[in-house]
């Protein structure tokens, strides 16, 4: 790779695929003497600091550009949206990319991104260490919701078994990823559970997080990261949305599925994603947006 002084981008509320996908290839590029910083918006839970402590800063001006996890530039954070039209690399796994960068290495069958930059340090020469290993497997099973969601594919699981082969405790991460929460997390947690809504006999199930839930319990954007799976995990449900109030007043909608197409439904209201796993942005009423997001999931469901 010619490419050196290199920024690394991805998406504004960045989940642990972003994160462990932008720290292995920073890692990674640094091994073969770039130099190299990703960045990233918003605090993350103190989960993330067995990656971020390792992190050093590095001060410069960039020449070059790689998003990584990022399927548009509409989706970069406010402080990075005026690199949106110097990417330079793009390195993706989402079916709906849109093809923003000069280059792009976009593998839609890959459950993470960071699966893709395990190949992609491996064929420039770099060597994955524990570090770099940890990084890969935190965007890996954060993606797959520990190998339970149905984007998993036996590609996921040979390369979590690699990974453990080359050194990464992987024990010790999904204790920290699964099984600890913090108690604003388990705060929010009960209260989204009091706003689950119901329609169309159970087959649609809807929780809302609102600003006044954040605020009250204290929860950081990373805290919330995975409850979007909580009203598919329902017996009946077959498709699960979930409202989240954004600072500018905005909802950002996840939707999971288990059989309907969930990037299809999220592009009626110009987002995108994986087929059982997408999102969008929307302003307005919440209610006028159900009400829309439940036509389409219908017409969906009879199509």
């Amino acid at each position: 790779m010619e490419m050196d002084r290199i920024l690394i981008l991805t998406h504004n509320l960045p989940d642990g695929d972003a994160i462990g996908s932008a720290l292995a290839l920073t890692t990674g590029l640094r091994q073969k003497g770039k130099t190299v910083r990703a960045t990233w918006s918003g605090e993350l839970s103190s989960c993330y600091s067995i990656l971020t402590d390792a992190y050093e800063e590095e001060d410069f001006e960039p020449e070059h550009i790689i998003s990584v996890d990022l399927a548009g530039v509409h989706l970069l954070p406010a402080d990075t949206k005026k690199y949106g039209e110097m990417i330079d690399l793009a390195i993706d796994h989402h079916g709906t990319n849109t093809g923003f960068a000069k280059e792009s290495l976009v593998v839609a069958r890959s459950a993470s991104c960071a699966e893709i930059i395990m190949d992609v340090i491996e064929e420039f020469g770099g060597t994955i260490t524990p570090y770099i290993g940890s990084c890969i497997y935190v965007g890996l099973s954060t993606d797959t919701g520990c190998f339970r969601f149905n984007n998993t594919t036996p590609e996921s699981h040979m390369r979590a078994a690699r990974l453990a082969m080359l050194g990464v405790d992987i024990s010790n991460l999904n204790q920290l990823f699964f099984e600890q929460k913090a108690r604003a997390r388990i705060e929010i947690e009960r209260l989204v559970l009091d706003s689950m809504e119901f329609t169309e006999e159970g087959k649609i199930c809807f929780i809302t997080i609102t600003r006044e839930m954040m605020d009250k319990t204290g929860c950081l954007e990373s805290d919330i990261e995975g409850l979007a799976s909580i009203p598919r995990s329902v017996e009946g449900v077959e498709a699960g949305i979930t409202f989240r109030e954004r600072p500018n007043g905005n909802w950002k909608i996840s939707v999971r599925t288990k059989y309907l197409n969930a990037a299809k439904i999220c592009s009626y209201f110009g987002g995108g994603g994986h087929t059982f796993a997408a999102g969008c942005e929307c302003s307005g009423d919440l209610f006028d947006i159900k009400v829309a997001m439940i036509d389409i999931i219908k017409r969906e469901m009879n199509a």
